[in-house]
Parts: structure tokens; sequence; C-alpha cells
């Protein structure tokens, strides 16, 4: 009897430690997944952490009560740090940088948005499920692992415990000996540093919020209170093109595609009596976040992060529209993205504002595009333009070239379009795609500026009138496209019946045609607002040229 005891007590500390030793493993793993798409290869999984030994001789110290605060503190700082990472890489993929939760917590409810239009709401809920479940699952693992260092016998625990405190000295020392030189032992604080970065952004953060704050006071442009006298009579129309970045251009892997493409736009709208310069803006951000470039535009203000745009639209400053506005022009923004109260308008302060509902739209939509550009084109031009009884400013947001590019909208003869009806859920082509298969993806990407490229040149041609149009991108699209891009520059394009409007244009940046030189000099997006203040007033030196 004595005997077969002995045998089931071996037998559990046997046990105990092989679970042990799987939780050094887990944890070791759990530590090193990388929150940088560029920390993937074999080189970094083959690191040690230091926290590794340093929580085994902390689990093996603490008993009752205390152990079991221990195991859920791990294992609650463990979820996080993978939540942080997962965020890191999913910005660092479409953003190229880490994900800010202090100034960029708006994203999560963009994402949500984004993928629920796209894969559509029952897919998206199985997926964050089956996420939260990994989770949980991962986290009743660790705790029953953590748990078995309880089980270790004393002799075990003594052992464990001094291999652990060499372990943690050696390595320890290795670490500073690396800090110090040039050497590499492939040993790190993994979360201690990480830490230490988080807590150094953050205060970056703060110090920027209060750097902005001081900017948002002093607005020399609405100061002056600019009359636009050179465009008075003139309706002007900005058109933001989803992800038409330099990158549609430049890349070998689109430039032919684009070249044929905005070559074909400028002989239409040649053809057509119109004139066209065009330059390179450079936007505040890449691969997302549209509305802060749009903001960017409007205010003035570079708006690279979300806590800029919270604290821009809880000001009291004048957005380009509110500039227009105050000089006799109509004012609205069309933004058929918008299905929900659009909070920011307050600031933006327009005469007339229309979102998805407002549009009208009879047809299906194309998952996140809620409606196909053409028709919202159509529409605007019934609802805004038309009954306009003075000058128009007006504010657009395309839609067709929007992530993740598929499946798109048929093109139609524009008389064909009525009320949308005829967007049955049959005239699209193409296909949702997943992003874990680049070359589709890319593919689409290149269609879907093209067309859209295409469309706007009918558009102006087809109702040019005497408006200045500028065409715009909002950011140089995803990395998936074309690689992480060296600028975040983007084409802006100006169009006009009068020539003489577009002479104003500084010409360093801007050239004749749709083609933007390729090593001009570019503007900063947050200073289009004062160009078209000043270069577009009556008496400026600009009117001589």
């Amino acid at each position: 009897m004595f005997q077969s005891r002995a045998v089931e007590i071996s037998s559990q500390h046997r046990r105990a430690l092989f679970v042990s030793l799987l939780a050094i493993v887990l944890l070791a793993i759990l530590l090193q997944v990388p929150g940088n798409p560029k920390r993937l290869g074999l080189e970094y999984w083959l690191r040690l952490p230091l926290e590794v030994p340093f929580a085994v001789l902390v689990l093996l110290y603490f008993r009752g009560r205390a152990f079991v605060a221990v195991r859920l503190i791990f294992i609650a700082l463990i979820v996080a740090l993978l939540l942080l990472r997962m965020g890191d890489m999913m910005s660092r993929i479409a953003f190229g940088r880490a994900f800010s939760p202090l100034a960029e917590w708006h994203l999560i409810g963009q994402g949500w948005t984004l993928t629920a239009k796209t894969i559509g709401k029952f897919e998206a809920f199985a997926w964050l499920g089956a996420g939260l479940l990994v989770l949980i699952l991962l986290s009743v693992l660790l705790y029953r692992c953590f748990g078995a260092f309880s089980q270790l016998s004393a002799s075990t625990r003594l052992r464990t415990g001094i291999i652990s405190a060499i372990v943690l000295a050696v390595t320890g020392t290795m670490w500073y000996v690396q800090e110090n030189s040039k050497r590499d032992f492939h040993v790190e604080f993994v979360s201690v540093d990480e830490v230490a970065s988080r807590v150094k952004y953050i205060k970056k953060t703060v110090k920027d919020q209060l750097k902005f704050s001081a900017h948002l006071k002093s607005d020399e442009v609405a100061d002056s209170k600019p009359q636009f006298g050179a465009l008075r009579g003139h309706d002007v129309i900005v058109l933001f093109v989803e992800s038409y970045g330099r990158s549609f251009i430049d890349h070998k892997r689109f430039a032919e595609q684009a070249a044929a493409r905005l070559d074909a736009v400028e002989q239409e709208v040649t053809a057509a009596g119109i004139g066209v310069k065009s330059g390179w803006i450079k936007s505040p951000i890449r691969g997302g976040r549209s509305w802060l470039a749009h903001g960017t535009l409007a205010s003035g203000l570079p708006l690279y992060n979300h806590a800029r745009f919270d604290r821009l639209i809880t000001s009291q400053r004048k957005s380009l529209h509110g500039l227009f506005k105050d000089a006799g022009w109509t004012t609205a923004v069309v933004l058929p993205v918008v299905s929900k109260k659009w909070v920011e308008g307050a600031w933006y302060q327009v005469d007339q504002f229309f979102d998805r509902d407002a549009l009208d739209y009879q047809g299906h939509d194309f998952g996140y595009v809620t409606m196909p550009d053409q028709y919202m084109l159509t529409a605007f031009e019934k609802l805004v333009r038309e009954p306009a009884e003075k000058p128009l400013f007006a504010h657009i947001g395309l839609l067709d070239s929007h992530a993740p590019w598929g499946p798109l909208p048929e093109h139609l003869p524009w008389d064909e379009v009525g009320d949308g009806s005829v967007f049955d859920g049959t005239r699209r082509y193409g296909e949702r795609h997943s992003w874990a298969y680049p070359v589709p993806v890319r593919k689409a990407y290149g269609v879907a500026v093209e067309q859209n490229l295409k469309l706007i040149g009918e558009y102006i041609a087809r109702h040019a009138q005497d408006a200045l149009f500028i065409v715009v991108g909002d950011h140089q699209p995803a990395s998936i496209i074309a690689g992480w891009a060296p600028s975040s520059e983007v084409p802006m394009h100006v169009f006009s019946t009068n020539t003489k409007l577009l002479d104003r244009l500084p010409e360093a940046i801007f050239t004749s045609g749709m083609r933007p030189l390729k090593n001009s000099d570019s503007l900063l997006m947050e200073d289009v607002r004062e160009m078209l203040a000043t270069h577009f007033d009556e008496l400026d030196i600009y009117a001589q040229k």
C-alpha cells in the first residue's frame, strides 16, 4: 500500500515537473510573439526573454492565495501584451508604425466596420468569437500550467529555483555586456523594453497634444478673412480619391496602367475645353484613416493621429468650408460612407451634409462601399449643385477605390444611372479578396483606382461648367499594394475652363497636364488651405502672372 502511494506521488511530481517545463516553454514563446512583421524571422524567435527565469522564481516563491493572485496577474499581463502586439502588427502593416491606444482608440471601431462590411457581420462575429475563444483557452492553459509550480516537491522547487537564479544571473550579465558593446548574445528584456517604449510614446503623445493645442489658437489665414476674389462666381469642388497615392503612378507594378489612364483623362477634358494642372501633395497619413486627410486639408494643420482630430473638432478653428461660407459660398459635404450621426460635422459648419441615406440610393451596396461613385456624383449634381442659388463650395469623398477593392461596380452610361436601382446586385464584377493572397488584391486595387480616374474624367468633362475642380488622393495605399512607400505623397489635379485660375497655382509644384513631374517640389496637405486663401485672392501677386 505504501509502495503504491509512493509510486502515485512520484507520478504526480513527474507530471507537475513536465507541466512546469511546458509552462516555461509556452511563456518563452508568448513573450516572443512579434508586433512587427519585420520580426517574424527565425533569428528573432531564437532569442531568450530574460523575463522567463524571473517569472519562474516568482512562481516558485509565492504560495497559497498570493500564488493564485500572481498567476492571474501574469496571465492578464500576457493577454494584454498579446492584444497590443496584434494591434501593432495590423497597424504596422496598414500604416507602417505601432498602434497607440491613447491616440488611436478610434481605429478599433473603424476596423470593425470595415471588416463587417467587407466579409459580412456574421463572418466578422465568427472571427471575433474565434479570437476570444483562443484567448480564453490560452488563459485557461496558462493558469493550469502555472499551477503546476505549486505541486513540485520541495527538493525539485529548490533545484529549479537555483537553476533559474543562475540562468538569470548569467543571461543578465550577457545582456549588460550586449547593451554596452556591439556583441549580440540573443538575450533581451522583451516586456520591460516594450513597456518603456510605450510609456515614452505616451509622453510624446501628451507633449504633442499640448503643442497642437497651442497651434489651434493661432490662425493667420482666418484672421485675414480671405474673400477668394479670383474664384468669385465659380463653384469650387474638392474630390478626395481613396487610396490614390504616388505609388499608383510611380511603382513599376502600376506605372504603365496609370500613365495610359492619366493621358486618356487629359485628352478627354482637353477636348471638352478644360485645362488641368497636377502636382504632389504630402499627406499626413499612409494606408488609411482618410478622415485625417480630409481634416488636414480643411483645417490647415497636420492631423497624423486621431487625438489631434478629436482636439480639432472641439476647437473654434475655422474650416476651409467656413472660410468659403463667410466669403459668400454655399457649402456642402458629401460622404456616402457615413451611415451614422456625423459628429464632426459640427466643426465643419457647412450648410448641407449628405450621407448615405440623404443621397437616396436605391441599389445594392458593394460591401464597405455603400454606393457606386457614379451614382453619388449623379446625385450630387441633382441634389446639391443644380438647386444651389449661390456659388458652391463642396467637399466629396469618393469610395470606389476604398479597400478591399472588390467587388467593383460596372461603369454604365451616365443617363442609365437614375436612382441607382440599376445596381441591383448584377452590375458588378470582381469578388472579395483575402489579403493572405496579395497578387489578386494588388490587381483589384489597380483596376479600382484606374476606374475611378476614368469616372472622374468623364464627370468633369460633362459637368465642368465654370467650376474649379480639385481632385486629390487622401493617402498612399496599404503596404500590401506596393510595399512601404518612400514618401506619403499623393497626386493633386486641378481642373478649370478658366486657364487664368490654373496659372495662379505655384509653378514649382504644379505643372500642366495630368502627370505631376517626378522631381518637382511638393506641397504639404495642410498648406492647401492657405494656398487657396492667398493665391486665389483677387489682389495677390499671382494675379499678375
